[in-house]
């Protein structure tokens, strides 16, 4: 399951970030240890018949379920139904069995106890109006263009809202689906289709079957006007679904999908495992994507224009959502703690595919950014371990620690076993547990019976404890014994449930300064370490875990000539980050210069980092460094990191002016639009409020991606009188990805205004819509603004809502807001002086660089420099 939150899509995360403000814990007060339930039957196929009209928000329908008794004497079978009707319930006979239902359980009495493995079947019938579960979208006044369509969500729990079974993923089962809708609908659902039959009515029933047994979550139904592009048959049909009218677009975004499905299957060791491969586009997901098995359901942002495939694909998508046909489909988490077996495989798969097509700096990039999200998330939210019993939902689980922490963990896992060993392991891992439920220890047990590894520890650390190294590392070069002597030392707090010591490899590379190479990797498994290097010739750089394999912070102390060195060499991209960042703490002209000589040509990842190395120095320098080189970069996506650097240089109105140029002449990129929409707004440069608000009105783009620029860069500038245009893109009727950003932007201006009553007003209407992305925005908004009254909004709506993620933000908004006491507003104007109090800093630093630059243009004369100047 993947996200959906801003540009970013993973399948069924829920993290929609509500806010900083520093890390709190993830439990919440009273939160209790929750395990997986008993079962009082082996549910070994389900039969679902439904009726349902798209135009006719309603259901009704039977399932049938054959079971064994897993008891000695079992008189009762336990399913879940949730928000149903049940309407009667019976056995193979046909006879009327008694039934109860408990909140969401249902107790179905049979006519006698069953003995152990003894075989029986109920049919149990039911009516409803669901609110979650499965959905149906419509046109209203909003709305009007959008399209009449059902789909089903199952993840985590929701499947009870649609057919009443055991709604667990430690039961697996095989399954039908048989779906009676108007004759101008097309039903998808897991597995083959057996037949259409076609009623008086005019009505048609679509018969699905899959034979491999899954788990209810994964149960699919998606109804709607769809044409069916054909992708290739090798060695399935592989199909996708999309809205009528759309189909020349949807082949740019799953034209990637036949040489996918025969990578991945190679590098797994198992062949794709189903029937078919189907993906189903359709209109306002609430996750990016949804595995369900044999068919994935897809949010309709993977059909994007011309304009937009110029710098952007969603490929991670595609790539992630099909891994889980083999890593939380054919092997399932047996119980939600464990489900990083699901999300964190899949995510990784994004690295495996992004080095398979293009290439390692790509794979690269992907890590870094995969582990940047991770350590936001545990520095700005909460620290927990991947494997954590404690939550009140299941979807609380599905955070960054749960998919790119576990990526991360399984990169490591990787290295640590080398290349053959890893994949050996993959493979045995994926055999042993081919269509059953899976816990991490099933994991260890794979990779000890296919390399002889015994990585109780490993696991320990990464998986079962919270958190990651914080290392500082310094070297001394002794040329009497010709040593280098690298010492590394953990510097991370103990206590937030993490090892006292983490135990890992660390790779040292030293250059000398004849151009030989030494490549090193240490056992770390002590809090302070020294290791030796033996060298002919004193070192001209050290990189220190040169492919950023480790997740840990890294400081590596050295010369800044050093770090210059590593930046211009062929060192690997997580190096020359490093060493791009490290330069930062110098803004002098020789470290501004070898950054800039990166921006123009480097790999977009690596000319972004530099651009936000530069950025960090606030000198004139720096900011001229980055204005020269927009007009020389090519690479689109370098652009945008150069104008997202730029929006650093607040009050600064050259820099206001390029990013002002950028947004007034246009660029080929859209996102690089957007980006300098947002940046200029943070310059909060002379005209930078009229340039907003005319892009806002005129600029057109797909998803809205340069208005969404537009309202957070309107925010960015601090000022009350954006407030009603802000207001205006967040009406019902713009796009939701739109009205989303305007609703957080709300919360940036709030938390500088003395009254906020208007904006307060707005966002408890907004809290109050169905929408999910529109009321976890609200209350990222509230948390944002700080104000103890926002508290009683989010009391309200937000925490009866049907999706268990707004329940989750708007519990951890309002404990926020409990302990800021109002305090943002106070906050923000500090960060304002603070701002300030740089600029002042970055004028004084510029005129000591003009000052320097004199002084050495001067002759010498043997008594010192022949004349002098002031500093103007």
């Amino acid at each position: 399951m993947a996200a959906y939150g801003h540009l970013e899509f993973g399948c069924g995360r829920r993290r929609m970030s509500a806010g900083g403000g520093g890390r709190e814990p993830f439990v919440f007060p009273g939160t209790e240890r929750r395990y997986a339930p008993d079962r009082s039957a082996d549910i070994r196929h389900t039969r679902i018949e439904i009726a349902l009209d798209p135009e006719v928000i309603a259901i009704e329908g039977s399932v049938t379920h054959d079971f064994t008794s897993l008891s000695d004497d079992m008189a009762r079978l336990h399913l879940h139904a949730g928000e149903l009707a049940i309407e009667g319930a019976s056995d193979e006979s046909g006879a009327e069995l008694t039934f109860r239902q408990d909140g969401e359980d249902l107790y179905i009495d049979l006519r006698h106890a069953l003995a152990f493995d003894e075989s029986g079947t109920v049919t149990v019938r039911y009516s409803g109006t669901p609110r979650r579960g499965i959905y149906f979208i419509h046109p209203d006044a909003g709305y009007p263009d959008k399209a009449y369509q059902v789909w089903t969500q199952g993840q985590d729990e929701d499947s009870r809202y649609w057919f009443p079974g055991f709604d667990h993923p430690t039961e697996k089962f095989s399954s039908e689906v048989l779906a009676r809708v108007p004759a101008k609908y097309t039903a998808v659902s897991n597995g083959a289709l057996q037949g259409k039959t076609t009623h008086a009515d005019g009505t048609v029933t679509w018969h699905w079957s899959q034979e491999a047994e899954h788990s209810a979550y994964l149960v699919t139904l998606c109804v709607g006007a769809f044409e069916e592009l054909v992708l290739g048959d090798d060695p399935v049909p592989l199909t996708a679904y999309v809205p009528k009218g759309r189909r020349a677009i949807a082949e740019r975004a799953f034209g990637r999908t036949a040489e996918m499905v025969k990578h991945l299957s190679e590098r797994f060791g198992v062949p794709y495992p189903y029937e078919k491969y189907a993906q189903v586009v359709v209109e306002d997901f609430i996750f990016g994507g949804m595995e369900n098995t044999s068919a994935t359901t897809l949010i309709d942002l993977v059909l994007y224009d011309d304009r937009a495939a110029l710098d952007f694909d969603l490929d991670d998508l595609i790539a992630h959502e099909l891994a889980h046909q083999w890593w939380g489909d054919l092997l399932t988490c047996r119980e939600w703690p464990h489900a990083w077996l699901n999300e964190g495989f899949a995510t990784w798969t994004q690295v495996v595919w992004k080095e398979h097509a293009e290439g390692p700096d790509s794979a690269a990039w992907e890590r870094f950014q995969q582990a940047a999200n991770y350590r936001t998330e545990d520095a700005g939210e909460y620290r927990r371990a991947i494997v954590d019993r404690r939550f009140e939902e299941p979807i609380d689980l599905f955070d960054h620690h749960l998919y790119e922490k576990g990526s991360c963990v399984l990169h490591m896992l990787r290295r640590e076993l080398g290349e053959d060993a890893f994949w050996r392991a993959i493979t045995t891992y994926a055999e042993l547990n081919r269509g059953g439920s899976v816990v991490t220890e099933d994991l260890r047990v794979a990779i000890e019976a296919a390399t002889g590894r015994n990585l109780d520890w490993f696991l320990d650390q990464w998986v079962y404890h919270a958190g990651h190294p914080e290392l500082t590392v310094s070297y001394a070069w002794d040329a009497a014994t010709k040593l280098l002597a690298v010492t590394v030392t953990q510097t991370q707090k103990t206590g937030d449930e993490m090892v006292d010591v983490f135990r890992a490899n660390v790779d040292v590379h030293v250059t000398a300064q004849d151009g030989t190479r030494c490549e090193n990797s240490f056992p770390m498994t002590r809090r302070d370490h020294t290791f030796h290097v033996a060298l002919e010739n004193e070192p001209a750089r050290v990189e220190v875990d040169p492919d950023g394999d480790l997740l840990a912070v890294i400081k590596l102390e050295q010369p800044a000539k050093a770090s210059r060195a590593t930046l211009a060499s062929d060192a690997p991209l997580a190096a020359r980050i490093r060493a791009a960042h490290a330069l930062t703490e110098e803004p002098t002209p020789e470290n501004v210069a070898a950054l800039a000589a990166e921006l123009p040509t480097a790999f977009h990842g690596l000319a972004a980092e530099c651009a936000k190395a530069l950025s960090g120095m606030r000198t004139m320098a720096a900011r001229d460094a980055l204005i020269a080189a927009l007009g020389t970069c090519e690479d689109p996506k370098s652009r945008k990191g150069l104008v997202i650097a730029l929006g650093a240089f607040r009050h600064d109105d050259v820099a206001g002016a390029a990013l002002a140029g950028v947004l007034e002449n246009g660029d080929a990129s859209q996102f690089v639009e957007a980006a300098a929409a947002t940046a200029l707004g943070r310059t909060r440069a002379a005209g930078a409020k009229a340039a907003l608000l005319a892009a806002l009105e005129s600029k057109d783009a797909w998803a809205e991606a340069i208005r969404i620029g537009c309202v957070q860069g309107l925010a960015a500038l601090g000022s009350e009188d954006v407030v009603d245009a802000i207001t205006s893109a967040s009406a019902y009727g713009r796009h939701p990805r739109l009205r989303a950003a305007a609703i957080r932007a709300l919360g940036a201006v709030g938390q500088r205004m003395a009254l906020r009553e208007p904006i307060l007003e707005t966002l408890a209407d907004r809290s109050e819509e169905s929408d999910l992305r529109i009321v976890i925005s609200a209350a990222a908004a509230l948390r944002a603004i700080g104000d103890p009254r926002g508290v009683g909004i989010l009391a309200g709506a937000p925490a009866r809502h049907p999706d268990g993620r707004v329940r989750r933000e708007a519990k951890a908004a309002s404990l926020r807001l409990g302990k800021a006491g109002g305090r943002a507003p106070e906050v923000a104007r500090m960060s304002d002086d603070l701002e300030k109090l740089r600029k002042q800093n970055a004028t004084l630093i510029g005129r000591m660089e003009k000052l320097e630059a004199r002084w050495s243009s001067e002759p010498e004369s043997v008594d010192g420099p022949a004349s002098q100047s002031s500093p103007e």
